[in-house]
C-alpha cells in the first residue's frame, strides 16, 4: 500500500470571530500517488479543508499529521493573486530559493517547470503583462518548482476559457502520472472523473469519501450536488420583438493593440444573450463600453437606458459592511427609499439564491467567494435597469448555485429586461435565447452584416450613450499611474546603458538631495538636476507633467494645511498675513513653495528610474548595494524581496482600484458632480480600497506562504 504523506484526525477549524465550524470533525488520509477530487456547496468547508492540508494553520482540536520530508504545495484559483514577482522566471524560482536550494538548481528548476507550464519561452517577460491562462499557468510553475509531494488545487480552472481549463487539465493529470498526489478543489463533474478518488463536504463534515465509481453510483449525492435536470432551453425571440439595445460599428483600442473594430449587433427586450469567446479576446472591455465605463474609439450604442454592468471582479463590487446596505446601496443613490427599497433589496437577494432572511445581517467580507459574487449580482439587479449586462456571473459558483443564477437571469428577461452574460460554459449559453460568438462578431468586422440604420420613427425609444459621466477619472487613473510605469522596452540612452548598481547610486543620490534639500534655491536646483536626468533617460516630461495636474488638487489641499497647522511657535520670519486664527509667516511659503518644487522632483525622478531600469536590474542593484551589509549578517535578501514584492504589488492596487472606480460609477456614486465635488467625490473610494489593500496584502502573504517564505 502505498505511503501516507498526509493525515488528519477528527479535526475542527472556525475562523477567528465566528462561530461557524468551518471543518467539523474532519478524519482522513491521503497517500501518495492518489488523485482526489473535493466537491461540495459554496462554503461548505473546501477552500478551508485544502489550506489546512497546506499547513496555513493547525485545526483548532484535533491532529493534522505529515510525514517526514512531505512538501505540500497549493495553487489557489484567482491567477492574479498568486504571483509575487514582476518578472516570469523571478516568481518561478522564488520557491526554490526558498528552500535554500543551490544557484544551479534553482535555475534548472525554473527552467524545467516553466516549460512543462509552456512558458519556457516568455521568462524574462513582466508577469502581469500574461493573459489569465497564462498566469494561472505561472502560478502552477512556481508550485511546481517546490516538487511537492502532495499538489493541492483550489478550482484553479473556474476563472479560464475552455482551450487553457484542458491545458490545465492535461497538465494536473501529467503531474499525478509520475508518483505525486493531488487533492482538486473543484465544482465540475467532468473534472471529477479524472480522480481515481472523491471527498463530499458539506457544512464542513466529510458525507462521503470514496472511489469514483461508488460516487458516480449515489444517484441522491449527485443530485444534491449537481441537480436534476438540464439547464431551461432557449426561446425563440419574436421578429417584431422592441429593440433595447443596438450597436453599430463599434470599436476600440489600446494604445499597444486593436481589441475590436466595427462590431455591429442588436438585443431584444425580454431575451436573454450570451456571449462566448476565449479569455484576453475583448468581452470585458466591450462590456464596459456598453456600460459606458470606457470610451469607444468609434460607432455608436443606442439603448432604451444606460445598461448597468456586473463586473466580473465581484471583490471589488461590494464596500458596505453588511449584505442587505451593500445591495441597498445602489438604489438608495437613485432616490429609492422605505419599504420600495427594502422590498427592491429582498426580491433582488432572494433572486439569486441569498435569502433575504437568512444573510441581510451578514457581514459582507465574512461571506464566502460564491457568496460575494451572487451578493454583487444582487446589487445590479437592484438598479432595475432596462438593459442589464453580467460578466461571467456563474464563476466560481457550485452547480446548483450556477442554475439558481442562470433562471435569474432568465425571469429578469421574463418581467421585460434585456440580458446579456459572458461565459465560458457552452451548456450555460445553450440556455440563452440568442449567442454572440466572438469568433463570429469579429470576422464580421468588415462586412455590411450589421443591422441597418433605422427610420427615426423606429429609433423613438433608444437613446444613443456615450461616456458615463466622470468615468473620464478612470482614463486620468491610467494616465497618471503611467507616469511610474515601465515601457515595454527600455529606450537606447545615457542612463539605459548604465549598469544596475550605476542606475541605482544616481536615482539614490537624486532621491536623497530632493529630499534634504533645506532652501527653496537648493530646491530648484534638484528639480533642474532632475529634468536633465530625465532628459538623459529619453523619459516623456509629459507623463510627469499630466500626473502633477491631475495630483494639483491635492497639492494645493496639502498646502491649505501646511498654512493652517505649521507651528508658528519657532517661525521668527516676517508676518505677511494675519486674520484671526490664520497666520501667514514667510517661513510658511517658503515651505509650501518647496513642497511644490520637491513634488515635480521626486515624480520625474521616480518615473526615470522605473522608465529607464527594469524589473532585474533594480533588484539586482540593491543586491549589490546591500552586498557589504549582507557580509556582517544582515539579512538583504528580506530588504530586496520586499522592493519586488512592492512592484508586484502596486500594479494589483491599481487594478483594484481601477475596478472600485468602475462599480461605484455603475451604482451611481459620482453622478453629474463638477468642480470641487469632483474632487470631494474620491473621498467615498478610500474606505473600499483600504478594504481591498488589506484583502489584495493577505492574498500575497497566502502567495508568499505557499511558496514556503519565513
Amino acid at each position: 500500500m502505498a505511503e501516507v504523506l498526509l493525515e488528519l484526525q477528527h479535526a475542527y477549524y472556525s475562523y477567528p470571530q465566528t462561530d461557524v465550524q468551518a471543518l467539523n470533525d474532519v478524519t482522513l488520509s491521503v497517500r501518495q500517488g492518489e488523485y482526489i477530487a473535493l466537491l461540495g456547496a459554496n462554503g461548505s468547508g473546501k477552500s478551508t479543508l485544502a489550506r489546512l492540508f497546506a499547513g496555513f494553520f493547525e485545526p483548532d482540536s484535533g491532529t493534522r499529521t505529515v510525514a517526514g520530508g512531505v512538501i505540500p504545495g497549493i495553487v489557489f484559483q484567482q491567477p492574479k493573486d498568486q504571483i509575487v514577482a514582476a518578472v516570469v522566471e523571478r516568481d518561478t524560482s522564488f520557491g526554490p530559493q526558498n528552500l535554500d536550494m543551490d544557484d544551479g538548481e534553482i535555475e534548472l528548476r525554473t527552467m524545467e517547470c516553466l516549460s512543462l507550464v509552456g512558458l519556457g519561452d516568455r521568462a524574462l517577460s513582466r508577469s502581469y503583462e500574461l493573459s489569465l491562462g497564462q498566469t494561472q499557468r505561472l502560478a502552477f510553475a512556481g508550485i511546481l518548482a517546490l516538487f511537492p509531494d502532495l499538489l493541492i488545487l483550489d478550482e484553479v480552472t473556474a476563472m479560464l476559457d475552455p482551450a487553457a481549463r484542458h491545458e490545465i487539465l492535461q497538465l494536473i493529470d501529467g503531474w499525478q502520472k509520475k508518483g505525486h498526489a493531488v487533492i482538486h478543489v473543484t465544482h465540475d463533474l467532468d473534472e471529477t472523473l479524472h480522480a481515481d478518488r472523491v471527498i463530499v463536504l458539506d457544512h464542513g463534515r466529510v458525507v462521503f469519501d470514496g472511489d469514483r465509481q461508488s460516487f458516480m453510483a449515489d444517484g441522491s449525492l449527485l443530485n444534491s450536488l449537481f441537480g436534476a435536470g438540464s439547464l431551461s432551453e432557449s426561446r425563440s425571440v419574436p421578429e417584431n420583438a422592441e429593440t433595447t439595445l443596438r450597436v453599430r460599428n463599434l470599436s476600440f483600442s489600446y494604445p499597444s493593440r486593436k481589441v475590436f473594430s466595427n462590431l455591429s449587433f442588436e438585443l431584444k427586450k425580454g431575451t436573454v444573450t450570451a456571449l462566448t469567446g476565449p479569455s484576453g479576446c475583448g468581452k470585458s472591455t466591450l462590456f464596459e463600453c456598453l456600460a459606458g465605463l470606457r470610451a469607444a474609439g468609434g460607432g455608436t450604442i443606442e439603448a432604451s437606458g444606460r445598461p448597468v454592468l456586473a463586473l466580473q471582479e465581484s471583490e471589488a463590487s461590494l464596500f458596505e459592511t453588511y449584505a442587505a446596505d451593500d445591495v441597498a446601496f445602489g438604489p438608495g443613490k437613485k432616490g429609492l427609499e422605505g419599504e420600495a427599497l427594502v422590498e427592491s433589496v429582498k426580491k433582488s437577494m432572494d433572486m439569486v439564491g441569498l435569502p433575504y432572511d437568512e444573510f441581510a445581517d451578514r457581514g459582507t467580507f465574512k461571506l464566502s467567494g460564491g457568496e460575494k459574487r451572487k451578493l454583487s449580482l444582487a446589487g445590479i439587479i437592484a438598479l432595475d435597469a432596462d438593459v442589464m449586462i453580467f460578466d461571467e456571473p456563474t464563476s466560481a459558483l457550485d452547480p446548483l448555485s450556477r442554475k439558481k443564477v442562470l433562471e435569474s437571469l432568465r425571469n429578469l428577461a421574463d418581467s421585460g429586461k434585456t440580458v446579456l452574460f459572458s461565459t465560458h460554459r457552452m451548456e450555460e449559453a445553450d440556455i440563452a435565447d440568442n449567442r454572440l460568438v466572438w469568433e463570429n462578431l469579429t470576422a464580421e468586422q468588415n462586412s455590411d452584416s450589421g443591422p441597418e440604420k433605422k427610420t427615426s420613427a423606429e429609433n423613438e425609444n433608444l437613446n444613443e450613450y456615450k461616456l458615463m459621466p466622470n468615468a473620464s477619472l478612470l482614463s486620468s487613473l491610467q494616465k497618471t499611474a503611467s507616469a511610474l510605469t515601465a515601457p515595454p522596452e527600455i529606450p537606447d540612452s545615457v542612463i539605459g546603458k548604465l549598469g544596475a548598481g550605476g542606475k541605482f547610486a544616481l536615482f539614490l543620490a537624486l532621491f536623497v538631495g530632493i529630499l534634504a534639500s533645506g532652501s527653496l534655491w537648493f530646491s530648484l536646483a534638484m528639480l533642474v538636476l532632475t529634468v536633465c536626468y530625465a532628459l538623459l533617460a529619453k523619459y516623456p516630461l509629459k507623463k510627469p507633467l499630466y500626473a502633477l495636474w491631475k495630483l494639483l488638487p491635492l497639492l494645493i489641499l496639502f498646502s491649505a494645511f501646511q498654512f493652517v497647522f505649521y507651528s508658528t511657535s519657532a517661525d521668527t520670519t516676517p508676518v505677511l498675513f494675519k486674520w484671526k486664527w490664520l497666520v501667514i509667516t514667510q517661513a510658511k511659503v517658503g515651505t509650501v513653495l518647496k513642497s511644490f518644487v520637491r513634488a515635480p522632483a521626486v515624480i520625474i525622478a521616480l518615473g526615470t528610474f522605473i522608465f529607464s531600469t527594469d524589473e532585474r536590474q533594480i533588484m539586482d542593484g540593491m543586491a549589490a548595494l546591500l552586498k557589504p551589509l549582507s557580509m556582517i549578517g544582515v539579512p538583504v535578501r528580506y530588504f530586496v524581496l520586499t522592493v519586488g514584492i512592492m512592484f508586484r504589488f502596486v500594479p494589483l492596487l491599481l487594478e483594484e482600484l481601477s475596478d472600485i472606480i468602475k462599480t461605484q460609477l455603475v451604482r451611481g456614486v459620482f453622478s453629474d458632480a463638477k468642480g470641487l465635488k469632483k474632487i470631494l467625490m474620491l473621498v467615498p473610494l478610500f474606505v473600499p480600497l483600504i478594504l481591498q489593500t488589506f484583502r489584495k496584502s493577505q492574498a500575497v502573504a497566502d502567495a508568499l506562504t505557499a511558496r514556503y517564505f519565513s
